[in-house]
């Protein structure tokens, strides 16, 4: 079982951002949870081992 990583950084102005890695979306190559007051969005990257060749365009989904 792999631990979360949290990481917590106090900003000038007296807030506070939590990052979260390790815990949600353990099927995707990375992902990252960002917390602030009561806004938490959710950053999640999946990729293919190799590379297509002649691909000319990123193909995103949301």
């Amino acid at each position: 079982m792999i631990n979360p990583i949290v990481k917590t950084i106090e900003l000038p102005d007296g807030r506070t951002i939590t990052l979260e890695t390790g815990k949600l979306a353990k099927q995707a190559d990375g992902s990252v949870m960002l917390r602030m007051g009561n806004t938490m969005p959710l950053a999640t990257v999946c990729a293919a081992k190799d590379a297509v060749p002649g691909t000319d365009f990123m193909p995103l989904q949301v």
